[in-house]
């Protein structure tokens, strides 16, 4: 396949769901202060933006200094700019990738709390983006999610403006609300644990889910269920898929991506949640939580006839957002209130308009940012477990990425029909291993 046909294959999910991909003739820039880059949250937004700007265009050329990872990112000691340029021709390895100083007529995005005029700068649970000198102050808790949500959006920015003049945007990820969460608000423990984590689905939002996790904590099993082989097409949207895992099962790839960073509990399992005696004959208690980043074969109503554990997940929607969902039992309307079995929609997991192509295969099409966007949404609800004042949001929450970044509270409601007010409450609690 040559160059012309694999982004054509790569960029057909954005074309279908927005018409355009960025500019492939004006350059993005990514650069770094020296400070923030020495940094984990500066670290983490360099990774976040390298990955999602290298799956949005081939044109991206970095100015980041060669510093080691830190810890507790799980690449600590390499050398952060070779694995950045490493991991972007990984994902595309027809991409203009370089390092080098920034010409006239590139898009720069400058990540740190000054330097330019203005940045793009995330810490603990806030992101900022705007003129400097950037008002954050700096966390120093290994809080992944204010620094990878602050370079998503500027991703969601650059893509609006289509390299023009983005917007300023400044948001907690604590809340999401637009104010700022302080340190001491809800601090992440040195030890995160979130314990055993079924992911059903594991396309573009399920893998950044994961991805997300394993910028704060390796210390959780995974068991995971998807049907599906990775595609090109799967390309610009994942975090964790790479070039080379095309035409691999999607659990294989993710297992592998897991068990290279020393995550040992792993369990792939190449079908859908019906077809799993994993999931009929789970253990009590077991899993701590389920991530359904997945829409198909009646997936909810599945869950919810086997008196599911807590779940959160997130989905990407047509008009330019991404939500996070929790379903709590006993206290939050569950999956079928909001997908139910008689009408069946698609949770739009990564989706937009869904048309179908010629030969009636149904066709899912997303923007990159938003599949980012979706997936540190869920991963921050999955790290805040266990914080006290859990749960600090809605059940739902929707992130607005155009005209403005915005975020909405959207919680559920209970439908009068729906299987969650039928059935047993103690068989529910014997299951999840709680006093009856």
């Amino acid at each position: 396949m040559n160059e012309a046909e694999w982004r054509a294959a790569r960029n057909s999910r954005s074309l279908r769901y927005a018409g355009r991909v960025l500019d492939p003739d004006k350059r993005v820039h990514l650069r770094a202060d020296p400070a923030y880059a020495a940094r984990y949250d500066g670290q983490v937004a360099i990774l976040v933006a390298a990955n999602l700007f290298g799956r949005m265009t081939p044109a991206l050329a970095l100015d980041i200094p060669s510093v080691p990872v830190v810890a507790p990112l799980p690449w600590a000691g390499v050398d952060l700019r070779e694995y950045v340029l490493k991991q972007l021709y990984a994902a595309d390895p027809f991409g203009k990738f370089a390092q080098c100083n920034a010409s006239d007529g590139d898009y720069i995005i400058h990540l740190g709390r000054a330097g330019a005029s203005a940045v793009v700068h995330g810490s603990g649970w806030n992101l900022y983006a705007g003129p400097a000198p950037s008002p954050l102050a700096d966390d120093e808790t290994a809080n992944p999610v204010g620094p990878a949500m602050a370079a998503i959006l500027a991703g969601a920015e650059a893509f609006r403006s289509a390299l023009s003049h983005p917007a300023a945007f400044q948001l907690n990820a604590l809340t999401w609300h637009a104010g700022m969460a302080t340190a001491a608000d809800a601090p992440l423990p040195t030890a995160l644990s979130p314990g055993a984590l079924w992911f059903v689905g594991l396309g573009s939002v399920g893998t950044a889910v994961l991805y997300f996790l394993t910028l704060a904590t390796r210390d959780f099993s995974a068991r995971l269920f998807d049907m599906d082989k990775v595609k090109i097409h799967n390309l610009d949207r994942s975090p964790l898929f790479m070039d080379r895992h095309v035409r691999w099962q999607k659990v294989d790839a993710a297992a592998e991506y897991l068990r290279g960073l020393g995550i040992t509990a792993v369990e792939p399992e190449p079908f859908a949640l019906d077809e799993s005696p994993a999931w009929t004959g789970r253990p009590l208690g077991v899993p701590d939580v389920l991530i359904s980043a997945a829409n198909e074969r009646n997936v909810r109503a599945v869950i919810e006839s086997n008196f599911p554990p807590l779940q959160i997940y997130a989905t990407t929607g047509r008009n330019w957002q991404a939500a996070v969902i929790r379903h709590a039992p006993f206290e939050d309307p569950c999956s079928c209130c909001l997908f139910p079995e008689t009408a069946h929609a698609p949770t739009t997991c990564a989706t937009g308009s869904l048309p179908q192509a010629s030969n009636g295969e149904q066709m899912d099409a997303a923007l990159p940012f938003l599949s980012f966007a979706a997936g540190v949404m869920a991963a921050a609800e999955i790290l805040k477990r266990g914080l006290p004042g859990y749960p600090f949001v809605s059940n739902r929450v929707v992130l607005n990425t155009s005209p403005r970044i915005r975020t909405v509270p959207a919680a559920l409601s209970l439908r009068s029909s729906c299987i969650c007010q039928k059935r047993s409450s103690t068989v529910h609690r014997q299951m999840l291993d709680l006093p009856v």
